[in-house]
């Protein structure tokens, strides 16, 4: 019974190694319903100064003064309820890894057979026999190493791809943060147009009264009025909206109040294929693509692996009916005739090439998406520069118009086209500059990296 010694000793050793031990979390309506508290706040200049992200350089919070549109982008990534959930994915990569690293436990199984009657003769009684067995899975220290290998490579994917949605996250942050900006100033210009058309429309009233204009002028100018009401009506629509889309990137209250000093990027000189270059190297979901390619050549391996026969190795121990007392050795495996894990291989070999030419794709659209921005930013800055070139005649033309107006020498139908003219012009100025920063944003997530 030395073996069955053995197996008590190493049983009773087992049980005096920690455990895990289970611990219930419920879901429950306790999750953190405040927006930025005092408290919060601490917490966030402490995170935001310690930030380890591939991208986005630490940076030190001040609460007490507006806040930019890059600081903005990092809070977004502390406190965003989206991000901590993938995050916990980072946690199940890493525990899939301890997993990988371990050991198989040995098997141990038993078998008791007590005889019911005896046919021989009394003179050689029987006795209860059983069976004990001690076996292990030889054939899992094989494969131990490229299955650590798989998941240490998909955690590294699983933390790039994290990474990669912390950037998109940020620069919508950061995108939302700049068209709030510019809403509020077509905001303003548009609600100034929309009095100053209220005014004309008022005296052209009185003056229709008076019979001093004709009916068709009236309707002129009340047209105007309503169509820049509706004009405002819209953008404050927009405005509002691009607001909630801002506090629920931060995970604030949808009615909480952020005070802004936003700074657009300046474009600079652009080129589309040194751009590219750059791309290829910065962007995380390519790197993440690279790791998950690296990660299922190592799949390749295991199931190449797979086909070869799995060895399980072991000791017995047994004693027959007869009071006949042996001890053995166990050697089990299977046979590789009809399955040869080819199904496996097959399936794994397909992936790669799945993944191969996702990744040429991927690097396909990023230049694509690098040329048609770069582009488009270029048509936007000639047209920029054009408009800037016409403006100031445009607003020498209605400052002389106004003064005219204020002399009686010109007619208020004729001055308010002018100053219409002028209105649509700066809104146009305002919009190609508020669709310049918004393609930045857009230039700096294809391109991975942030845009100085």
């Amino acid at each position: 019974m030395d073996l069955l010694k053995l197996i008590i000793l190493l049983i009773s050793l087992s049980g005096l190694t920690s455990c895990v031990t289970y611990h219930p979390k419920f879901l429950n309506d306790d999750t953190p319903k405040k927006p930025l508290t005092a408290l919060d706040k601490d917490i966030l200049i402490q995170r935001a100064a310690a930030l380890h992200q591939s991208r986005l350089p630490p940076l030190q919070l001040d609460f007490t003064k507006p806040l930019t549109a890059r600081e903005l982008a990092v809070i977004a990534v502390l406190v965003n309820p989206d991000l901590k959930a993938l995050r916990a994915k980072e946690g199940v990569a890493h525990a899939q890894v301890f997993d990988a690293g371990l050991l198989p436990d040995p098997q141990f199984n038993w078998s008791f057979d007590h005889p019911l009657h005896q046919t021989s003769p009394p003179t050689n009684p029987l006795t209860n026999a059983f069976n004990l067995g001690l076996s292990w899975d030889i054939g899992a220290l094989v494969t131990r190493s490229t299955k650590l290998k798989i998941a240490t490579l998909h955690c590294q994917q699983t933390h790039y791809d994290v990474a990669w949605q912390e950037w998109l996250l940020a620069n919508q942050a950061e995108l939302l943060a700049i068209r709030t900006y510019f809403l509020q100033q077509q905001v303003y210009l548009t609600r100034q147009a929309t009095t100053d058309a209220r005014l004309f429309l008022q005296a052209t009233e009185r003056s229709l009264q008076k019979h001093d204009v004709k009916i068709d002028e009236y309707g002129l100018r009340q047209t105007a009025y309503l169509d820049l009401q509706d004009q405002l009506q819209t953008l404050q629509r927009t405005l509002e909206k691009t607001k909630l889309q801002l506090n629920q990137v931060l995970g604030l209250y949808p009615a909480e109040k952020i005070r802004m000093n936003i700074h657009p990027m300046i474009v600079p000189h652009l080129n589309a294929d040194e751009l590219y270059d750059e791309a290829s190297e910065a962007r995380l979901d390519l790197i993440a693509l690279q790791v998950g390619y690296a990660s299922q050549e190592a799949e390749i391996y295991q199931a190449v692996l797979g086909q070869f026969p799995h060895f399980n190795l072991g000791i017995s121990r047994a004693r027959d009916p007869g009071d006949v007392n042996t001890i053995g050795s166990i050697l089990s495996f299977d046979i590789p005739l009809f399955n040869r894990n080819r199904g496996n291989i097959a399936i794994a070999y397909a992936t790669r090439e799945q993944l191969y030419q996702e990744y040429n794709a991927r690097l396909h659209q990023t230049r694509a998406d690098i040329a048609a921005l770069v582009a488009d930013l270029n048509q936007i800055r000639k047209a920029e520069k054009i408009l800037k070139r016409e403006l100031p005649g445009v607003r020498n033309t209605e400052r002389i118009m106004r003064q005219g107006l204020k002399k009686g020498n010109i007619t208020q139908i004729t001055y308010q086209d002018v100053r219409s003219s002028l209105f649509n012009k700066e809104l146009k100025l305002l919009m190609l500059k508020q669709d310049a920063a918004e393609q930045m944003i857009a230039l700096q997530i294809a391109l991975g990296k942030l845009i100085e």
